[in-house]
């Protein structure tokens, strides 16, 4: 029998957290806020509405700010059968952190998580993908197994020290698979905003040559509520769920469970 090809949607809802980069010269700045609003007030029911209707299963990375803001729809998340992740707690680069600093917000996400949820968090990703000097450490000091921030990769792997195996399953992203490269619009950043047929000849055609070239690999594709939750794009969303339901190998998975798999 074939194996199973792993699909994986991995889902930031970061909410108004998603802009605190843009926020330390203490300017308020709520128009730029209510775009990270957006994904709770008008974009996640419906998200997880078309979820629910093709039986999706999913990942949802989510910083301890936005948890503490929204606790309701943090938990409507994993009573949905989601996993919730870990995603920092302001959704600060790390980049710019002190190893205390990096600490407390790797921390403080988890807790915020276990205290609205009920379960400690075994999945992270990293604001901006990027690990400092001190990640490895601080990961495995909290206890967090699964890392979904390398790009090294088109197949889950195990990380390594030394020669030694880390109790650090890594699932890879990619830049060219997630919404942000073709939606994210605001904020002095620049970029484009593309159709949502743009963004989806690219990931259905990434996804059937995975799917038929690749041997091992997955599928894994980054979202943001913000910027996906919006109606024609999340009609894109859905015609790409029937695309990938049509290939008889392919099985939604989350993070949590797709690291079980990994030796």
């Amino acid at each position: 029998m074939d194996a199973p090809f792993p699909v994986i949607f991995g889902i930031c809802l970061d909410a108004e957290a998603g802009w605190s980069r843009l926020l330390a010269d203490g300017n308020p700045r709520p128009i730029l806020k209510s775009q990270g609003a957006y994904a709770v007030r008008e974009g996640l029911e419906p998200l997880l509405n078309l979820l629910d209707h093709h039986s999706v299963v999913s990942s949802f990375f989510i910083p301890g700010q936005t948890v503490d803001r929204y606790p309701e729809a943090t938990r409507m998340i994993h009573q949905r059968g989601h996993e919730v992740a870990a995603h920092g707690y302001d959704h600060l680069a790390l980049l710019k952190l002190s190893k205390e600093q990096e600490r407390d917000e790797l921390v403080r996400g988890i807790e915020s998580i276990t205290s609205v949820v009920g379960r400690r968090p075994v999945s992270w990703r990293a604001p901006g993908w990027e690990f400092t000097d001190s990640t490895f450490d601080l990961l495995l000091d909290a206890e967090i197994s699964i890392s979904t921030n390398f790009q090294d990769c088109s197949s889950p792997y195990r990380h390594v020290r030394d020669g030694a195996p880390l109790p650090l399953v890594e699932i890879p992203v990619h830049w060219h698979l997630a919404d942000a490269p073709y939606f994210l619009y605001g904020g002095g950043l620049g970029g484009t905003i593309d159709t949502p047929s743009t963004a989806y000849e690219n990931w259905s055609e990434e996804f059937l040559a995975l799917y038929d070239d690749r041997p091992g690999s997955i599928f894994h594709l980054t979202l943001h509520v913000q910027l996906i939750g919006h109606p024609g794009r999340l009609r894109m969303v859905e015609r790409l769920i029937k695309l990938i339901k049509s290939k008889p190998r392919a099985t939604f998975m989350r993070c949590d469970e797709l690291a079980t798999q990994v030796a």
